[in-house]
This record gives structure tokens, C-alpha cells and sequence, in this order.
């Protein structure tokens, strides 16, 4: 909604897809994950709004830890924060701070590495284990709902807020939805 020409090809995508046998209604997964543009903006979404932006805490073990280059004894606690490793423009580029799905789709191996940064669902022992469904889910309905509704920013001008109490919440989005004429 807030990238126009994104949200547009987005919809031709589906659009497409659709009218070409690709993508039945409901929606499966196997059939949302192989539209590149979707799976781009979904993973983009990811890493600008992850859920949880609150330190995941772990310990150091027993023989420390160096970390970036700088020694952490035994016992320490320490995390790493998605909010903050998703924007870092070693991993994303110069314009990490930008939602820009195309990033995932311009280059196989830097997309690869990206992904190896997403914390969006935690990491390793700590991965939420309802990342898959949710992944699932996410890849279902979206599609669904953008082939049916059209969205709108009410206001195009309003910047969104957020409430983090460790799930980030998105705050103020005031959107028009209109029902889309579909063949």
C-alpha cells in the first residue's frame, strides 16, 4: 500500500497466476510459494516488521565467547535483536532501512545469505515452532485476500507506528478495502 508500483505488480502476479490455472482458490502453499514477487514481499515484510524485536537471551558457556571481536566471559547473558540485525546494510544493502522486495530477487546467492540473517521467527534452539504454519499461513492468505479485496492507505501521507512489548505490534494503520471486481 505505501509502494504503489510493488503493490501493483503484486496483484498482476496473482492476477495472473490465477487466470492461468497456477493459483486455485483456496490457495496452497505448494502454489504461493513458486510466485517470486509474493514470496519476495512476504520475506521483505518479515524482515522490516518481525514479530518479536525483544533480545531472545542466551548465556555464554562456560569457556566465554568472542563476539565481534571482543571476549565475553562465562555467564554473561547475551542476544541478538531481529529489529536490529534486519536492518543491517552488510547483510541487506545501503538500503536496509527501505522496504524493497526486489532485493530478494535480484541475486540467487546474496538472497541465500540474507536469509541465513532473518530472525524473524528466533534461530536455532530458540525457532518459534510455529514458524512453518505460520509460514504456511502467511503464503495462503495472502494471495487470497489480494485477489479479492483492494487495499488503500486512508491517509497516504500517515507514517505507521509501533508498539513493541515483545511482539511489535503496527499501530494507526487506517486502510480502505474494496471489494475487486474479479473475472
Amino acid at each position: 500500500m505505501k509502494n504503489p508500483d510493488v503493490y501493483a505488480a503484486l496483484l498482476e502476479e496473482i492476477d495472473i497466476a490465477a487466470d492461468e490455472g497456477r493459483l486455485r482458490f483456496p490457495v496452497s502453499y505448494a502454489e504461493a510459494s513458486k510466485l517470486p514477487l509474493l514470496c519476495a514481499c512476504i520475506k521483505e515484510a518479515l524482515r522490516v516488521h518481525p514479530g518479536v524485536q525483544l533480545t531472545i537471551p542466551r548465556i555464554s558457556p562456560p569457556e566465554g565467547l568472542e563476539l565481534c571481536g571482543t571476549f565475553v566471559p562465562s555467564g554473561y547473558t547475551v542476544g541478538v535483536n531481529a529489529a536490529v540485525v534486519h536492518f543491517d546494510k552488510s547483510v541487506f544493502g545501503p538500503d536496509a532501512d527501505q522496504f524493497r522486495p526486489s532485493r530478494w530477487l535480484e541475486n540467487k546467492e546474496k538472497a541465500t545469505n540474507m536469509d541465513r540473517y532473518m530472525l524473524h521467527f528466533g534461530a536455532g534452539t530458540r525457532t518459534c515452532i510455529g514458524k512453518n504454519i505460520s509460514i504456511a499461513e502467511i503464503h495462503k492468505l495472502v494471495p487470497e485476500v489480494l485477489r479479492k479485496f483492494k487495499f488503500e492507505m486512508w491517509n497516504k501521507d500517515a507514517q505507521w507506528k509501533t508498539n513493541n512489548l515483545w511482539f511489535c505490534k503496527q499501530t494507526d494503520i487506517k486502510v480502505k478495502v474494496v471489494k475487486r471486481d474479479i473475472c
